[in-house]
């Protein structure tokens, strides 16, 4: 998560939303992807997406200026975030999705 709440970007021209996303996760890691989830979060102008890399802080190379952490279900009530970040986060560690990343 960056310092603002997750990362976010625009699609470029022709690009689809699941291309995107990998993009933006390469861009502000370092860390290339091979697949990335629809979260489907009833926001039709949204498109979130979630992964369970197993990625440690220390393998992710951010650009320079950019800070990355990870945040606990248990943070997110507590951590400084814009609260349209908090409310996503809060509806995706309730949802059917985030479960199954536990199986």
């Amino acid at each position: 998560m960056g310092a603002g709440g997750p990362p976010s970007t625009r699609l470029r021209e022709g690009e689809s939303p699941d291309a995107g996303a990998l993009r933006a996760f390469e861009e502000r890691t370092g860390a290339l992807l091979e697949e990335l989830h629809l979260f489907r979060d009833g926001q039709p102008n949204h498109h979130v997406y979630y992964c369970d890399p197993d990625l440690e802080m220390t393998e992710l190379d951010p650009p320079p200026g950019t800070s990355l952490r990870y945040v606990a279900p248990v943070e997110i009530d507590v951590a400084e975030l814009p609260e349209e970040a908090r409310a996503l986060l809060t509806r995706f560690v309730v949802s059917s999705a985030y479960r199954t990343m536990f199986h």
